[in-house]
């Protein structure tokens, strides 16, 4: 997706406008993660948590880069070479800030979760400006997201048959029921 385009789409997310600030940046994660935490919000999918997530961290990345292209122009160094130390710190603190789970369940789940988003995130990037068509004849877009789809249905399908009584098992079962939408027509 086009730089400016996310950045315009993470400003409406958190409903900011440019030139906010840090704090201004905060408050409006925080009030939206109370919201859209799978655990304690309104919405059992982590869906849109991990969407708020990503929008933050393009504005957060966006704050930095300003500053650094501030910096820059007052040094005369290369924009390119600051804004790599900022992908690469930012990379670093992501990745330390990562604990794995000690629940194989939930580390089944996450994964299967973490491809359907990205996996219907790029659908609609590839069907930009193009009306939904449910029929795999007509949409070959379609196609590659149920294909992408099938195996995280798969992991859904065991939790529930082999963990009924898991945390993670009615979350599966709704993702299943709602992931049918995209086989509606065949």
């Amino acid at each position: 997706m086009d730089k400016k385009l996310l950045l315009n789409d993470s400003l409406q997310f958190l409903g900011l406008r440019s030139g906010f600030t840090e704090a201004e940046l905060k408050e409006s994660y925080h009030k939206l993660a109370k919201k859209y935490h799978p655990d304690t919000g309104e919405f059992t999918s982590e869906v849109m948590f991990l969407e708020l997530n990503k929008h933050y961290e393009t504005l957060k990345e966006s704050l930095l880069v300003h500053a650094e292209e501030e910096e820059n122009t007052e040094e005369g160094e290369e924009f390119v070479e600051s804004s790599e130390r900022i992908r690469t710190k930012t990379n670093s603190i992501n990745q330390s800030e990562t604990k794995p789970s000690k629940d194989p369940i939930f580390q089944e789940y996450k994964v299967a979760k973490e491809k359907e988003t990205e996996a219907i995130l790029r659908y609609y990037e590839k069907r930009n400006l193009h009306p939904i068509e449910l029929s795999s004849s007509l949409n070959k877009e379609l196609l590659q997201l149920q294909k992408e789809l099938e195996p995280v249905i798969q992991v859904y399908a065991n939790i529930l048959k082999n963990f009924p009584s898991s945390l993670w098992a009615p979350d599966a079962k709704n993702s299943l029921e709602r992931l049918r939408v995209w086989w509606s027509k065949e």
